[in-house]
């Protein structure tokens, strides 16, 4: 009888405790963190992280090193800070986290974005061969933030007339053309008739441009094979014969390859 008269009162203090700590008897003590400290994050900007991205727009312009690529993310830690700014004979701020989880701002285009964006870059431009556009199957696509506008380059076509899909790479460029991403893109063409034919047929007269350093000379010759703009060629010099390889800019000129 004694035993179960204990047992009771036993029962009776522990619950009594509970009520009195506010929480169950196996939550953590008050003051106790259940996990690690979350590490702060920072968005930058730009190919480079900058003390400033991490320590507030007060702090001096130290590089610390890259932006990670767009979907990850790096850790940059006190000691990696500190050292940055020794390198650069800056002292560092008095107060340095611990460690900042870094990663690229950016933003998320639609494909209906990329279309018209790639439609704007093509606009008024001659397609190669004469290509006119049918249709652009782009897709929504993440950039960095600072993106402006794209550039497009279309491998080389096919010799012949009618539809034909080129898988173009679209650049990403920032307000000063710096490339920042790119993506392959189908985009549909219709190549018309004469696109059959060589831009540069055989046997065709071409001046051909030979830079070294500072001196600029341009020669007389004639196409060794079929080509097209923007292909190399061997070019045979008139009257030597010799023969060189040189990239065609437009169908009359083509600037000589170093080494050729």
């Amino acid at each position: 009888m004694k035993t179960q008269s204990f047992a009771l009162l036993l029962v009776a203090l522990l619950v009594n405790v509970a009520k009195a700590e506010g929480a169950p008897p196996d939550a953590p003590a008050r003051g106790v963190t259940a996990g690690p400290a979350a590490i702060p994050r920072a968005e930058v900007r730009g190919a480079k992280v900058h003390a400033r991205d991490i320590l507030g727009a007060s702090a001096p312009d130290v590089e610390l090193g890259p932006t990670p690529p767009i979907g990850a993310s790096r850790i940059v830690e006190r000691d990696e800070i500190e050292r940055a700014f020794a390198a650069a004979g800056v002292t560092p701020p008095k107060r340095i986290p611990a460690a900042v989880r870094v990663s690229r701002r950016s933003r998320r285009l639609t494909a209906a974005e990329v279309t018209d964006a790639i439609r704007s870059a093509l606009a008024g431009a001659r397609l190669p061969r004469g290509a006119s556009l049918a249709n652009v199957r782009a897709a929504a696509v993440e950039v960095p933030a600072e993106h402006q506008r794209v550039t497009v380059d279309f491998p080389v076509l096919p010799r012949r007339a009618g539809p034909a899909t080129a898988q173009a790479t679209v650049t990403f460029v920032d307000e000063d053309g710096a490339a920042l991403h790119k993506v392959l893109t189908p985009i549909d063409l219709v190549l018309p008739p004469e696109a059959a034919l060589a831009e540069i047929p055989r046997g065709a007269p071409i001046t051909l441009v030979i830079r070294r350093g500072l001196v600029e000379v341009s020669v007389t010759g004639v196409a060794a094979v079929d080509s097209d703009v923007g292909a190399i060629l061997p070019i045979t010099i008139k009257p030597s014969g010799r023969v060189l390889r040189g990239r065609a800019i437009d169908k009359d000129h083509a600037v000589a390859l170093e080494g050729s």
